[in-house]
C-alpha cells in the first residue's frame, strides 16, 4: 500500500512537472511573441513619425501653398504665381498637380465651378470673356 502510494505521488510529481515545462515552453513562445509585437510596434512608430515629417513638409510647400487653404485662397494662389490670367483647365491643372482629391474626381470641371463662382461672389477674382475664344479667363480682382 504504501509502494502503491510513493507510485501514485511519484506519478502525480511527474505530471506536475510535465506541466510545468509545457507552461514553461508557452511562456516562452509568448515572450518571443511579444518580443517580435514590440519590434513591430517600434517600427510603425518610427513610420508614423517619418510620414508626419512628410506630411507638414506637403501641407508647407517651398512656394507657400498650403493645403489646408479654402478652395477661394487656393485659387487666387494659382492667379498670383501665374501673374496672368487663366482659363479654368488651366487652374485646374496646377491645383490638380497639389490636390489629389481634385485629381482623382471624377468630373473636376464639375466640381471645380461651385468654387470659382464662390472666388467670383467673394470677388476674389474676376471674370472676363475674350472676343473670339471660348470661355472666360479669370485674374485675380484689383484691391
Amino acid at each position: 500500500m504504501e509502494r502503491e502510494a510513493l507510485n501514485l505521488d511519484q506519478l502525480s510529481q511527474e505530471r506536475l512537472t510535465r506541466q510545468l515545462k509545457r507552461k514553461d515552453r508557452e511562456l516562452d513562445a509568448k515572450e518571443r511573441e511579444i518580443e517580435s509585437l514590440l519590434g513591430q510596434l517600434h517600427a510603425l512608430q518610427n513610420e508614423n513619425a517619418l510620414l508626419k515629417e512628410q506630411l507638414q513638409a506637403a501641407a508647407h510647400s517651398e512656394d507657400g501653398y498650403r493645403r489646408d487653404w479654402t478652395w477661394v485662397r487656393k485659387i487666387v494662389f494659382v492667379l498670383e504665381q501665374a501673374g496672368h490670367p487663366m482659363r479654368s483647365p488651366e487652374i485646374i491643372e496646377q491645383l490638380a498637380k497639389r490636390e489629389e482629391h481634385l485629381r482623382n474626381h471624377w468630373n473636376q470641371a464639375q466640381y471645380f465651378s461651385a468654387f470659382l463662382h464662390k472666388a467670383l461672389k467673394e470677388e476674389r477674382i474676376q471674370r472676363e470673356k475674350r472676343r473670339g475664344e471660348r470661355g472666360y479667363y479669370y485674374s485675380i480682382s484689383p484691391l
